[in-house]
């Protein structure tokens, strides 16, 4: 039986999945309607024991997320993730077949080991303190598993591929949710496939919205309220306390995290939590990190008129992503104006400013202010006040810990 959760952030994360690494580590990503934590906890039934992770982004998450702070189980089993492995009812059930034994197992998707299981003791003697520990502690004594057919996250838009068989497979979580046809027929809202539509407590709904679960679930969270003349098509999951405003269309694919507020056209989008785009435009395959705002009329290609494949520019390196359709990848804190229209497979780093006429560069880095026609830095005193003053609006406040990672982004900046 597992008792015991380890999740461990694989080398190559922080460059693969920036800009959202910047300020996170990979298991807050939004997998279906939960966190991929939220999604291993459920899954297995376990306590977390640890998060090992890069020193500040450990403080960091603990600081965000105190309910997550080690709790020790004395008995069972201790299951160590590497972030690189995404939690599935069917890989659960792989590990699960063979962690209750009494000696340890290591767990593999191809060559690449994804996950280990061993008592309590022999965890606390392997001492270890990141993958790659990890990695050397197996030896010819450990068993060796294949697990199949196993998701695996090398960067943000890997996410996408999963997106509708993720809400489905999570629907269950939800089901007891489930609406009827009468809860809103005398609302005026138009309800297709209600067996597949889950709405939590307290939740709104105003007339003349569409809610058209015909192609996936649609999972709605608590206390979210849909605007009318609204249209949202699953598969999507819509979290706690978000607001859908009047008129938006909600295509497939989508995830919007708890206390976003989303208008306009939106497609196979990740919103995490904390972020905006209220008005109209359109925003496709794209990834929205935390405290974003895009202002009115913002727009964003998500295929090139040559429908080539599109390849992106991260700080590692150029990547050739394999996609034809794939929009934006924004960090924490980004702002853009008006009007702001963002080119093909854009990257914007975190706290940056963006306005001015034209398509935006196609690499906007942290700290940015202008980013059109000439890139200013922004200067850090008015970016984490910028920060304190969008979060107040929501009574939350920047930690410490997370202002010493800002803080350790701008130092990079400023050296390159």
């Amino acid at each position: 039986m597992i008792t015991n959760l380890v999740l461990v952030e694989h080398p190559t994360h922080p460059a693969t999945l920036y800009p959202f690494s910047i300020l996170h580590v990979p298991w807050e990503l939004r997998f279906g309607a939960m966190t991929i934590i939220e999604a291993w906890l459920r899954l297995t039934g376990a306590t977390l024991l640890d998060c090992q992770t890069r020193s500040g982004h450990r403080a960091s998450f603990y600081a965000r997320f105190p309910e997550y702070r080690g709790h020790q189980l004395g008995v069972g089993t201790v299951l160590v993730v590497s972030s690189r492995l995404l939690p599935t009812k069917e890989v659960v059930r792989q590990i699960t077949r063979h962690a209750s034994s009494s000696s340890p197992q290591c767990y593999f998707a191809g060559d690449e080991l994804v996950a280990l299981s061993c008592s309590l003791h022999h965890w606390e003697q392997l001492a270890a303190h990141d993958w790659q520990d990890l990695e050397r502690s197996v030896t010819s004594s450990w068993q060796k598993h294949e697990l199949r057919n196993a998701p695996l996250l090398t960067y943000l838009w890997d996410l996408f591929a999963y997106t509708d068989t993720t809400i489905a497979e999570q629907f269950e979580f939800y089901a007891d949710r489930t609406i009827h046809h009468a809860d809103y027929g005398s609302a005026n809202v138009a309800v297709l496939n209600a067996e597949a539509i889950a709405v939590g407590e307290n939740s709104s709904i105003a007339p003349l919205v569409v809610l058209d679960a015909s192609a996936g679930p649609i999972i709605i969270g608590n206390n979210v309220t849909i605007m009318p003349q609204a249209t949202i098509i699953g598969p999507c999951a819509i979290g706690d306390h978000s607001v859908i405003k009047v008129g938006a269309k909600i295509y497939p694919s989508t995830i919007i995290g708890p206390w976003c507020k989303v208008g306009g056209e939106v497609e196979c989008t990740i919103f995490q939590s904390f972020s905006n785009k209220q008005h109209d435009g359109f925003l496709g395959h794209s990834f929205i990190s935390e405290w974003v705002n895009l202002g009115a009329g913002a727009n964003t290609s998500n295929l090139k008129n040559t429908y080539r494949p599109i390849s992106v520019e991260l700080p590692s390196g150029s990547v050739a992503t394999g996609r034809t359709f794939l929009g934006m990848l924004c960090g924490d804190h980004t702002k853009a104006g008006i009007a702001t229209m963002f080119s093909t497979g854009t990257v914007v780093g975190i706290s940056a400013n963006i306005f001015g006429a034209g398509y935006t560069p196609t690499v906007i880095p942290s700290f940015t202010w202008g980013g059109i026609h000439e890139r200013k830095l922004y200067a850090i005193d008015v970016a984490l006040d910028t920060a304190r003053r969008s979060m107040a609006r929501r009574n939350r406040q920047l930690l410490p810990e997370e202002e010493a990672l800002i803080q350790a982004e701008y130092q990079r900046i400023l050296v390159e």
